[in-house]
């Protein structure tokens, strides 16, 4: 008999229309035979990993309700059920055949919880994940086993129905998101580097997002640069070109060069490139303001961030009209030090790019072939540049991303002290970047839904995590 998985995506927070699909599934005889073994995620019952101290007491007792509800609908078709679940004694692993419930014993591991193959009767480990795409995972030390893992997104973490069969040690079976009914006896197994494995977390969660939320069409901000194009490919990736809104906004500060890659990048990926010029409302907005400044006023900051402002409310205009979502088109280097404009390049309601740093985002842009297909040469090999003033380059404000990024992802993702991060990279450097990032900490809070991609996005980061990083001198 087989032995399947069912990874989902499961509806958030609705374990009635999860168990009726259930039920309604399994009893298909020409996919579920009698003496099959089918094993479910901890996304299967509520749509999501549930931490059980977080859930309302009558949250659990509702799930004990719609198990034995789920045990009754498959009483007669001889299917074997594992699933785990928060009950209202704790976080547990239910057997389910023949109308009856027996609860196996679990062990927790870091990510998940994982059953022996004394009680599984599979003839292996069956590990449970728990733990989103970027978050820490162990695997016991089993020759034997598999990974059940569910498929979705919830509150910007990514679950991608990562399944995993190995046998005496080597891998017979891999998935990455693109299967809901995986047969262990039908071997398939998919490249999963950390490359793949975020591009396809990026589609996942903006799949789940359109369709939690009833969007059908996305509008993006297309610039010539890096960040906007691998956003416009993986929204094409998605939901197609012809639900894609294109538009590019040029200043008098936009290179010809720009203008081309621009051009170049939606020819390959087939959209209709819309073109708005910002100039006029910016010029209007100036002229408006001026009369009323200081004598000491930053005008041209202030210019700088008028034609960020202006791109924004041009793209949740389009927005308003159509009913599309807008995608945002930060990275996580430009977001740490607080290298954007508030209600202007931070506009948009899902950030896919939030929790990847921009030398990052190079390598995925060279090892994924997709976008190494679509994503025009010239875009990946030209200096960086927000052209909100003549001959603009990121580098004027910012040391090299490949600089920046090192800083961060010790400071961020290794917690390291300020202490060590001087005498890593020198007192001067250090404590600017640090610095940067602390006083950035106003526009973390503001940004929109991240997709993460590791254990620790900017939203993670609460104001005690900067105490004592800066010396007091």
């Amino acid at each position: 008999m087989s032995i399947l998985i069912l990874t989902g995506p499961y509806v958030i927070d609705n374990p009635e229309r999860n168990v009726r699909r259930l039920i309604q599934r399994l009893r298909d005889k020409q996919q579920f035979q009698a003496g099959d073994t089918v094993l479910l995620p901890m996304q299967a019952l509520n749509g999501t990993v549930d931490a059980f101290w977080l859930m309302r007491p009558e949250n659990r007792e509702r799930n004990d309700y719609w198990l034995k509800k789920l045990a009754s609908g498959l009483k007669t078709t001889g299917v074997r059920l594992l699933i785990p679940v928060a009950l209202t004694q704790g976080v547990g692993v239910l057997e389910m055949v023949g109308g009856q419930l027996r609860t196996l014993a679990i062990k927790p591991i870091d990510g998940g919880i994982y059953v022996e193959a004394e009680q599984t009767q599979i003839g292996m480990d069956v590990i449970f994940r728990t733990a989103a795409v970027g978050e820490p995972f162990a695997i016991p030390d089993s020759s034997d086993y598999v990974i059940v893992d569910g498929r979705g997104f919830d509150n910007g973490h990514v679950f991608l129905g990562q399944c995993r069969l190995v046998k005496k040690g080597r891998t017979r079976l891999s998935y990455l998101g693109e299967a809901d009914l995986i047969n262990l006896g039908e071997g398939h197994v998919c490249l999963q580097d950390v490359h793949h494995e975020r591009f396809a977390a990026m589609q996942m969660a903006l799949r789940c997002y359109l369709q939690n939320y009833g969007f059908e069409r996305v509008t993006i901000g297309i610039s010539g640069g890096l960040d906007s194009a691998v956003v416009a490919a993986l929204a094409v990736s998605v939901v197609g070109a012809d639900r894609v809104n294109a538009v590019v906004m040029p200043s008098c500060f936009t290179s010809q060069a720009s203008k081309i890659d621009a051009q170049q990048l939606a020819q390959r990926l087939q959209l209709r490139l819309r073109s708005i010029d910002i100039m006029p409302a910016v010029q209007c907005i100036a002229q408006s303001v001026n009369p009323h400044l200081p004598y000491w006023a930053n005008k041209d900051l202030m210019n700088e961030n008028i034609q960020a402002r202006v791109r924004g409310l041009l793209l949740m205009s389009i927005s308003n009209a159509d009913g599309s979502l807008v995608l945002n088109t930060g990275n996580k280097s430009e977001l740490s030090v607080g290298y954007c404009t508030m209600y202007g390049d931070m506009v948009g309601g899902l950030a896919p790019l939030a929790d990847i740093y921009k030398s990052d985002l190079y390598k995925l842009c060279e090892n994924v072939p997709y976008l190494r297909e679509m994503i025009p040469s010239n875009i990946l090999t030209k200096a960086p540049s927000a052209e909100l003033r003549e001959n603009q380059k990121d580098e004027d404000s910012l040391p090299s991303y490949t600089e920046l990024d090192a800083v961060l992802k010790d400071l961020i993702e290794g917690a390291m002290s300020g202490k060590r991060l001087r005498k890593k990279y020198g007192a001067e450097f250090a404590n600017k970047i640090c610095k940067m990032v602390s006083s950035s900490q106003f526009k973390h809070h503001q940004a929109p839904l991240a997709v993460c991609l590791t254990g620790r996005p900017i939203c993670a980061l609460t104001p005690e995590f900067f105490h004592g990083l800066l010396t007091q001198n």
